[in-house]
């Protein structure tokens, strides 16, 4: 953790709204005078052409889905009164006209057994069915939302909205090598969304939101009026903030803090750069430049009296994605920019995760729609992508680490001791350290790995720690495995799998991995080459050589 904690919190009650990060109701924003992100232009584009009322929008979790559709509830509700002093209210001519909504949310479903869900499922359409004021029979789900959509239409007179938030979550919160409960759901969510697609005469909008896009669901496979706005440019900067919101919704925070620590930083844009590094970078749109900051984690830094920590991880995210991923050679990922082609997510099905053979391009899909990855650029028809920010690479790591090890959070002390070894120069107690980290892999978790993820794992460490580091760092003859920068110590690290550590020293004397530092060493930068020798059958360091100068 970074303790860059101002006493008095980064901002006061009577400078900046309350912010909430575990609330997702529009009315509670509202209500209760909370910073809330304007985001009815968003709102206001999607409603107003009632041509195309149909609309599916991926996002990973946290990024205000849920709210988004409580704003869309509020508005189809007729509450005008909740939009006042907001975009939709103040600078468009919209009607707020009143229609019957029906709004299920997925993600709060128990989904124990097949009964479980078939309960829950039936339990969300009866409570949206009372919250219209019409009363309708226990049946099977698709002939209850049927049921629900007629007898609303015939109360109002008007057609019904439809908002369903985090469909997905049946599958991918119960990824299971359980085939026949797969398919169940399957089959349960085929039927509700075939009334839906049968009774779109009916509806004056659709709206639904996941994380992922399950190529064989049938409201994506038969569903033709569907439209995914997932990766559209005008819905970039719809779920996050952009630094324009940022700057215009959190400014009194950030020039509080900045008066009340003003030897922190030495301008107000070396503070706001910080920030940036560690929670922005989301790109959506292949076709936009619109990054956006994670919501939840960005208002827990401000929340949290401005400190630098991983407020990914204490969100309760997901690391189900990490643990398929890291069956695989992950050693690129920290470093090299991940190609994937657009198809590898329009055909993505989370049910084959569970699947040894998963591909690589789905454990892309993967790790992007959970949040892990973002795009960074589109060239011929080819996405690549890589992590958005410090804060989830630094996730990313410690999921992985934690993976391998069988614990959680299993290097607090020892991280502080590694980072202050780094960065004091202490080169045979970096190197009894790193053992020590090598030795918490558990033999079962671990296997047979290749040669590549020992690598991968060596560089996760520094990921972790806070340190810059460059995996496969680039010189004139070769490259080094490792190039760290830790206060005033530059290291250079070589590893040899089953080599001897001097054969690894000579490698960095005779290639000159150092050299291109040159300009940085003298006084003020010390230089270690440290070649060491890894052993695949004892799965930890049994030798190493220092060189400093």
């Amino acid at each position: 953790m970074d303790t860059d904690k101002n006493a008095h919190g980064c901002y006061t009650d009577n400078e900046m709204k309350g912010i909430s990060t575990d609330r997702f109701s529009f009315e509670y924003f509202i209500r209760n005078d909370l910073l809330y992100v304007d985001k009815t232009m968003y709102v206001h584009d999607l409603v107003s052409h009632p041509e195309r009322n149909f609309f599916f929008l991926s996002r990973p979790r946290r990024f205000g889905k849920s709210l988004f559709c409580s704003t869309l509830h509020a508005l189809f509700d007729g509450r005008k009164d909740l939009f006042k002093g907001l975009y939709i209210a103040e600078e468009t001519d919209y009607s707020f006209e009143k229609y019957p909504v029906i709004h299920l949310d997925f993600s709060k479903m128990s989904l124990l057994s097949e009964q479980s869900v078939l309960s829950a499922v039936q339990k969300g359409i009866i409570g949206a069915a009372a919250a219209n004021g019409v009363s309708i029979g226990m049946d099977d789900p698709s002939m209850m939302l049927d049921d629900l959509i007629t007898r609303a239409m015939e109360k109002t007179g008007k057609p019904v909205v439809i908002i369903i938030d985090e469909f997905d979550s049946p599958f991918t919160s119960k990824i299971s090598r359980n085939s026949g409960f797969v398919e169940y759901m399957r089959d349960l969510f085929n039927g509700i969304y075939k009334t839906i697609k049968a009774d779109s005469g009916y509806i004056r909008f659709f709206f639904i939101t996941g994380c992922v896009k399950l190529a064989n669901l049938s409201i994506f496979s038969a569903m033709n009026n569907l439209k995914d706005i997932s990766m559209d440019s005008r819905f970039a900067g719809a779920f996050g903030y952009t630094d324009d919101e940022v700057e215009r919704f959190f400014r009194e925070g950030i020039d509080e803090y900045l008066a009340a620590n003003p030897e922190k930083y030495r301008s107000r844009e070396e503070f706001i750069g910080r920030i940036r590094e560690y929670y922005d970078g989301y790109r959506f749109s292949p076709r936009s430049d619109v990054r956006v900051y994670n919501p939840v984690s960005l208002g827990s830094f401000f929340s949290d009296g401005c400190v630098f920590d991983n407020y990914w991880n204490a969100t309760g995210v997901s690391t189900m994605a990490v643990n398929i991923a890291a069956r695989h050679d992950l050693s690129g990922y920290f470093e090299n920019s991940i190609m994937a082609t657009s198809e590898a997510f329009s055909s993505f099905d989370i049910s084959c995760a569970m699947d040894p053979w998963i591909s690589e391009s789905s454990i892309v899909a993967l790790l992007y729609y959970a949040g892990y990855l973002t795009m960074e650029y589109e060239e011929d028809g080819i996405l690549y992508l890589g992590f958005p920010n410090r804060e989830i690479k630094t996730s990313f790591a410690s999921s992985l680490l934690s993976r391998y090890t069988g614990k959680n959070d299993f290097m607090g002390l020892w991280l502080a001791e590694f980072r202050a070894m780094c960065r004091t120069g202490r080169a045979e107690e970096v190197c009894r350290k790193l053992i020590q980290y090598f030795n918490a892999f558990s033999y079962e978790l671990v296997g047979d790995e290749p040669e590549r993820f020992y690598h991968s794992v060596f560089h996760a460490i520094f990921v972790i720690a806070g340190i810059p580091a460059i995996s496969e760092d680039r010189g004139l003859w070769g490259r080094a495995d490792e190039a760290i920068m830790a206060g005033n110590h530059l290291w250079i690290f070589e590893l040899k799998v089953d080599g001897s550590a001097a054969e690894a020293l000579k490698q960095i004397e005779e290639r000159g991995y150092a050299d291109k530092y040159a300009y940085l060493v003298g006084d003020r930068v010390k230089v270690h080459k440290l070649g060491i020798s890894f052993s695949s059958q004892q799965r930890t360091i049994v030798d190493w050589k220092v060189s400093e100068g």
